[in-house]
């Protein structure tokens, strides 16, 4: 006999309806992490993969702009277009801004420092390339929207030319205060032509307690004319570097004197590259190697230019030896 069921029998649950395609395929995790997190996972990566990432899906067409923190960094072939498109879109702050400027983006440069107004950038590095056209003695010029940074903690730049800062506005103080948290300087085959360059550089040094890496490698400073000095018999302009908390200095002087000195001790140097050869023979060249003499790693070079003789370092550093030895002499006693 065949058996029925009974009608007392609870109903079966209905069963979910079937999850649409779409539905499966926007379900995105890392879109569901918390933004702080998203944020950090994007700023590890190279700046064109981050904004790569807006080819995902919708969900993320627009989200690496909102990613605070990111690295710009161009090198090689990329557009003026592409550098304008990055630093109109992307979120302050930016962490830095690293970009080899070529000879015909040169007039693009200080437009992107004026983009960079709002960005809060941290760390700037504008390195210009040189060209077989340019004159003897004419670097790329920087705009003054580079004395509007005054967040940077570190600053590179090589072969430009900087000019002289804003006056001040009404209520500002009246001279530029410089880069109060740079913790690294580096100026290579900078030119700053106006009368107190040499001061203005001794300020912004002077002006970061926590500087500890410097380099200046073929400054000049000083009106100028075609490379040269004008009147070339005048003193150069003397200036300073004092920084008490320095652990790295590279200082290499230019072939014509740019007035630069160490001055007072250096506590807590540990490593410095020194080519004064500008000065070379003079009482400032004794002071100089002695003030930086207690570092743990010393790279002394001496070339005279003129000539294009290495000079005799036996000789040299035996003459500065014995100086070296009568001034401690001097302090014992």
């Amino acid at each position: 006999m065949a058996m029925s069921m009974s009608s007392s029998s609870p109903p079966s649950p209905p069963l979910p309806p079937p999850a649409a395609a779409s539905d499966v395929a926007g379900t995105d995790i890392l879109l569901s992490l918390l933004p702080e997190i998203l944020d950090d996972i994007l700023t590890r990566l190279p700046l064109k993969e981050v904004v790569r990432t807006c080819c995902l899906s919708r969900g993320w067409a627009r989200r690496w702009e909102s990613a605070s923190g990111l690295d710009v960094r161009f090198r090689g072939f990329y557009s003026a277009g592409a550098v304008a498109g990055v630093l109109a879109r992307c979120a302050a702050p930016v962490a830095s801004f690293d970009i080899e400027v070529r000879p015909r983006l040169r007039p693009r440069a200080a437009y992107w420092l004026r983009a960079l107004a709002e960005k809060r950038v941290r760390s700037l590095q504008l390195a210009f390339g040189s060209s077989r056209a340019d004159e003897p003695g004419v670097f790329p010029g920087v705009g003054r929207a580079i004395y509007a940074r005054a967040e940077l903690s570190n600053l590179y730049l090589r072969y430009c030319e900087l000019p002289r800062p804003p006056p001040p506005q009404p209520g500002q103080g009246s001279l530029f205060a410089g880069f109060p948290r740079l913790t690294r300087l580096a100026l290579n085959s900078v030119k700053l032509p106006f009368a107190g360059a040499g001061a203005l550089l001794e300020r912004v040094i002077a002006g970061a307690p926590d500087l500890a890496d410097l380099l200046l490698v073929d400054v000049i400073t000083g009106v100028v004319a075609g490379g040269e000095k004008k009147v070339e018999e005048e003193e150069p302009e003397a200036w300073a570097i004092r920084a008490p908390k320095l652990h790295s200095l590279t200082l290499w002087t230019p072939a014509v004197d740019n007035g630069c000195r160490v001055a007072g001790e250096l506590p807590l140097l540990n490593a410095a590259n020194i080519s004064v050869d500008a000065f070379l023979g003079t009482e400032d060249f004794l002071d100089t190697l002695w003030l930086v003499s207690r570092v743990k790693v010393l790279k002394f070079s001496v070339r005279d230019r003129e000539n294009r003789k290495e000079y005799d370092l036996v000789v040299v550093f035996g003459l500065c030896i014995l100086e070296m030895m009568r001034r401690i002499f001097v302090e014992i006693c």
